[in-house]
């Protein structure tokens, strides 16, 4: 008698990303992130963290009522901060990858890589939006 059991996920439920259609995809800007350019040059991203709703209780009451969500900051490098200065919403992953591989003098296989790997921590962490 099993008392646990292990639960999987049924790969028909859950559409799986081609990879042309990933790289066909748009990234865009989070509206809850907000973000500025420091005198280096670097972005310094500022966004919301996600936070169970009784944490976010309990510190409004450790601030007298204020409600106050707790933000986490992010400075990007040159590379990212000029990655993060693409998504425009109108170009896809492609046409950023291309433009990396060019200013960059990388190959196209190392801006894929090196821009999905980005592209992927941001959106772990809800900056982007992929349309």
């Amino acid at each position: 008698m099993k008392l646990f059991r292990r639960k999987t996920r049924h790969k028909e439920s859950a559409k799986e990303l081609t990879r042309t259609d990933a790289l066909a995809s748009i990234p865009q800007k989070s509206p809850s992130a907000t973000w500025e350019v420091l005198e280096n040059g670097d972005i310094l991203i500022e966004y919301p963290l996600n936070i169970k709703p009784f944490f976010i209780q309990l510190a409004n009451r450790f601030h007298q009522g204020e409600e106050q969500r707790p933000t986490k900051k992010l400075q990007l490098d040159g590379m990212g901060s000029k990655v993060w200065q693409m998504f425009d919403g109108e170009k896809d992953v492609k046409t950023i990858i291309r433009e990396v591989s060019s200013q960059s003098g990388l190959s196209l296989q190392e801006s894929e890589i090196s821009v999905t790997t980005f592209l992927r921590q941001l959106g772990r962490r809800g900056l982007i939006l992929i349309s």
